[in-house]
């Protein structure tokens, strides 16, 4: 008989699979865990509900032909006010997707899921959906031995004349090589703040919007030049 083991996760996306059945996409403190729901389509099955993405859950699990196979879910909390606002929930899904990039399945190191908890609740809160995104994508990138170079020139430590280099780590100057869109002092600033304060000061944290978007498609361009996608 399978062996069972028992996770807890956060729901962060889902795929249909076959007539009836669906994948669930979890990240948990032991890494992504990508679990098969037999059936949990139908109208009868609450699993489906259970497993709806944004939601935390227990999940008791077998392995069977190298696939994690659902024998029991169960729902640990939510978070209603991500749910319930299109902004909120938006931005935490996209910013979420970055995980399934960055996070393998079976790595047991627990930092990515108690950071998405975390800044999940603050987004509950009220902490900014710009905030979160720019922040939480900060530090889920440094956890995974990504983080962008943000306090200079990545190669001379330099403060003047800096252009935003993702394929080579961060920023660069223009005396070494930089070639990027110019980022301004206040922008690189505001970013290295993003990736260092607590989490109670990024709440009261005031950045002009400007400076969020423009740190949203930098981040962009970094998740290109260093993973392709």
């Amino acid at each position: 008989m399978a062996e069972l083991a028992r996770d807890r996760g956060i729901v962060l996306r889902t795929q249909d699979h076959a007539e009836t059945d669906r994948i669930a996409v979890l990240l948990t403190p032991r890494g992504r865990l990508d679990v098969l729901a037999k059936g949990a389509r139908r109208l009868e099955r609450s699993t489906g509900a259970v497993l709806d993405p944004l939601h935390v859950v227990d999940v008791i699990h077998y392995r069977r032909r190298g696939l994690h196979l659902l024998k029991e879910a169960s729902l640990v909390r939510t978070f209603p006010e991500v749910r319930g606002s299109l902004e909120r929930a938006t931005a935490a899904l996209k910013t979420l997707r970055w995980v399934v990039d960055l996070v393998p399945t079976g790595a047991p190191d627990d930092r990515p899921y108690a950071l998405t908890l975390e800044f999940l609740t603050a987004l509950d809160e009220g902490l900014p959906p710009p905030v979160f995104t720019v922040a939480y994508t900060l530090r889920l990138l440094s956890a995974a031995g990504l983080g962008p170079h943000l306090a200079g020139c990545v190669r001379c430590a330099g403060t003047e004349l800096l252009t935003w280099g993702p394929e080579r780590g961060g920023l660069l100057c223009a005396r070494c090589g930089g070639r990027g869109a110019p980022v301004s002092a206040r922008l690189w600033r505001s970013l290295d703040a993003l990736a260092r304060l607590p989490l109670p000061a990024l709440a009261r944290l005031r950045l002009p919007d400007e400076d969020l978007m423009a740190g949203i498609a930098l981040l962009h361009q970094f998740r290109v030049a260093q993973l392709g996608r």
